[in-house]
């Protein structure tokens, strides 16, 4: 009795540059047990296809020029459907080898890797092994040595990243904190450092998946903030005055108005 042949793996592959995609498609094509299924530029455009065709395994170029968080957007996309694909992160950047299998990734592929090395990790993926490429082993041992401390974003900073997270715009953000645009972007590039992400996307749902914003700070998102007044600013602002002098009086309760 023979053996039953091996099913073929089947693959998708997103990536924001065509060049990217056919050559990756090109690799795993070529193998007689693979078949490359879905092509698309981003999780959006793919998500249908990939959806209807349930690959084994998808390749998904992250890093700069990517838009949104392809991976937490293709695995929350496939848990709401009870799809299992093995998400393989595909970028030029070693470093970002732990962000992206704290994200959820099954394996971790560089850009510059040999064709060998990419169907080597399908084949891994596939059998529920986590490949990652050599070069990314100092980054692993590190964080296994020295694990990673989750960032810690003030008060503002938070502020600005839930408004970002209900879709705000800067200049929106600006009038709803009663501060410049150009301050918003500062905070912004602070957040962007402190997370190690390059798009307002990512630092959310990095954000959210480390503790650092919650649906609770969203749902405030929409609430402005009181302006900020410096003391002895109240000759402008009749209202406080009127408030202060009413506590004073309550402080003393022998004193009757005149």
């Amino acid at each position: 009795m023979g053996l039953e042949p091996t099913r073929p793996i089947k693959a998708a592959v997103i990536a924001p540059h065509p060049v990217t995609v056919a050559g990756l498609a090109a690799v795993i094509d070529a193998q007689p047990d693979m078949a490359v299924v879905v092509t698309a530029a981003s999780v959006a455009a793919g998500l249908p296809d990939i959806l209807r065709t349930e690959p084994n395994a998808a390749i998904v170029e992250i890093g700069p020029g990517v838009h949104g968080a392809p991976i937490p957007d293709l695995i929350d996309a496939l848990r709401q459907q009870g799809g299992r694909t093995a998400i393989i992160a595909f970028t030029d950047e070693p470093r970002h080898v732990v962000t992206a299998l704290k994200e959820g990734a099954r394996g971790f592929l560089l850009k510059d890797c040999p064709t060998d090395e990419i169907v080597a990790s399908l084949h891994q993926a596939v059998r529920g092994a986590i490949p990652v490429s050599t070069r990314t082993l100092p980054h692993l041992v590190s964080e296994v040595m020295s694990p990673t401390v989750t960032p810690a974003l003030t008060m503002r900073e938070r502020e600005v990243l839930s408004l970002v997270a209900g879709g705000q715009s800067n200049s929106r953000i600006a009038e709803s904190l009663h501060v410049s645009e150009a301050t918003v972007k500062t905070h912004m590039r602070r957040v962007f450092h402190k997370l190690d992400v390059s798009d307002r996307a990512s630092a959310v749902a990095l954000a959210m998946s480390r503790g650092l914003l919650t649906l609770e700070d969203q749902s405030e998102s929409f609430r402005p903030l009181a302006p900020y007044v410096q003391p002895g600013a109240e000759e402008c602002c009749p209202h406080r005055r009127a408030d202060r002098t009413a506590s004073r009086n309550d402080a003393e309760p022998g004193k009757t108005e005149g």
